[in-house]
């Protein structure tokens, strides 16, 4: 093919075609095929936005919700959700970009009502990072099953045109951050084709995006879970090369058999995920961007507002996982089609009148206390001993902020023990956190032993000590 043979041709010629194409926007279309694919070899020689060096396990934390827009859907409504964003603390959104909206007949693209989306997000200080996905019906191939969106691309051509034309009609637009590559190509119901087909699907948007905007990312389409069974084909080809950064997806405890927990979904098949991401990949960073739990009617507010400090303290600990991505920002109403099953419609911070819900407090709480510069997860910093009562699923996570304060995540799943917190490290005042947010000096702290901190079966004890 046309763009392998220029995926070989030389870097210098390369970057001059680059420089041509940007300088000469009005004529791009006569020359647009040729131009870009003379660009592959420099774009994909080079790695934009590698992985960080973590010192010590010392990295920084980012955070964004999702929330999925139609084109043409009322912005003052958006308008609320992104107030909501604001209160949270978040200031990135992931949200989709269907190919069948912005494309519905080959070659009419439909960017307006997009870019005045993307206005009102900056209006609000929000920075987007998109996934691209859904397949209108002219362009996909035949798929298993009876729908059209999730088919692949036909014609790869054809979808190279469409995601440079919307990488390039977005590039003036610096809140756009980057482009993530349709969306939980691992499962059959999002993604009904190969991996060969997938990472045919990444290559044609990886060079386009690099073409239009050479300083957007491009990110992988986020798996269901960490599935090596995909990595690694990907990896092994070499299409590393084509993405800055590894996604997958969390649902624990709502879309899992009853053994899989938060505290054990970073099993095995994850360490072989990691180790695949970094050899023959190339060590992107590792991000969770879609995790979330459905407060459905046998569900309180509390279960889901623990599970959040559950989740995001037990993932954080982890080395390479630097971004939490939060599902999502209100419920979907009743009645309303959702893709998926009926627990999709109960995720939300907010219920579908945007109503805080007890989680909307908790994880505003845990992006001021993670996501604020640098951390480093520190649960061997501290010993954690029963005091009084029994311990039956005791677990604690410590963190060390490069301010000096230290965080401390502390519950029992089942028992209700008293505890006692040892901590290497001196502190001068602890601070007791509730989920929705309040904060009270703990005064069984000494500065270095907080005692008699007793634990109900399921809560989560948080608490910040000041160095």
């Amino acid at each position: 093919m046309l763009l392998d043979l220029y995926e070989n041709s030389s870097e210098s010629a390369s970057k001059r075609a680059m420089y041509a194409l940007r300088s000469t926007v009005m004529t791009r279309r006569l020359g647009f095929l040729l131009s870009t694919l003379l660009l592959c070899n420099w774009i994909v020689g080079c790695h934009y936005f590698p992985a960080l060096e973590n010192e010590s396990g010392t990295k920084s934390v980012s955070f964004a919700v999702l929330e999925d827009y139609d084109n043409g859907e009322d912005l003052e409504e958006v308008a609320k959700d992104f107030q909501l964003l604001q209160e949270l603390g978040i200031d990135v959104l992931r949200c989709s970009l269907g190919w069948d909206d912005y494309e519905p007949a080959k070659g009419q693209y439909d960017f307006n009502w997009l870019k005045n989306f993307v206005k009102l997000a900056a209006q609000y200080d929000i920075k987007l990072r998109p996934y691209i996905g859904y397949t209108p019906r002219w362009a996909g191939a035949p798929g298993v099953d009876k729908v059209d969106w999730n088919n692949p691309p036909a014609d790869y051509l054809a979808w190279y045109q469409f995601v440079y034309n919307l990488a390039y009609a977005l590039r003036d637009y610096p809140n756009v951050l980057s482009y993530e590559i349709y969306n939980e190509e691992n499962a059959p119901f999002w993604w009904d084709g190969s991996v060969d087909q997938y990472k045919e699907t990444l290559r044609y948007a990886s060079v386009a995006i690099r073409a239009a905007d050479p300083d957007a990312q491009v990110i992988l389409g986020g798996f269901v879970f960490p599935d090596d069974d995909w990595l690694r084909p990907i990896v092994q080809s070499g299409y590393a090369r084509y993405y800055d950064i590894t996604a997958f997806h969390a649902y624990p405890e709502t879309w899992t058999k009853e053994d899989v927990v938060v505290e054990n979904y970073l099993d095995a098949g994850y360490r072989r995920f990691i180790a695949d991401n970094q050899n023959p990949g190339e060590d992107e960073p590792i991000w969770i961007n879609e995790m979330g739990f459905a407060a459905t009617p046998d569900k309180t507010e509390r279960d889901q507002a623990n599970w959040w400090a559950r989740a995001v303290s037990t993932f954080l600990a982890d080395r390479k996982i630097e971004h939490i991505g939060v599902y999502e920002i209100k419920d979907l109403p009743i009645g309303k089609e959702a893709l998926g099953d009926a627990k999709n419609h109960y995720l939300g911070l907010t219920d579908t009148a945007r109503r805080k819900k007890l989680a909307f407090y908790t994880v505003a709480l845990l992006k001021n206390l993670l996501g604020s510069g640098k951390i480093r997860s520190a649960d061997t910093d501290a010993t954690v001993a029963v005091s009084n009562g029994a311990a039956k699923e005791l677990y604690w996570h410590l963190f060390r902020r490069n301010d000096g304060k230290q965080v401390l995540f502390v519950y029992d799943k089942k028992g209700d023990p008293t505890v006692r917190i040892d901590l290497h490290s001196p502190g001068r005042t602890a601070v007791r956190f509730g989920l929705n947010g309040t904060a009270a000096v703990y005064k069984n702290f000494d500065g270095r032993t907080l005692s008699n901190v007793r634990l109900s079966a399921g809560n989560v004890e948080i608490f910040s000590i000041d160095p």
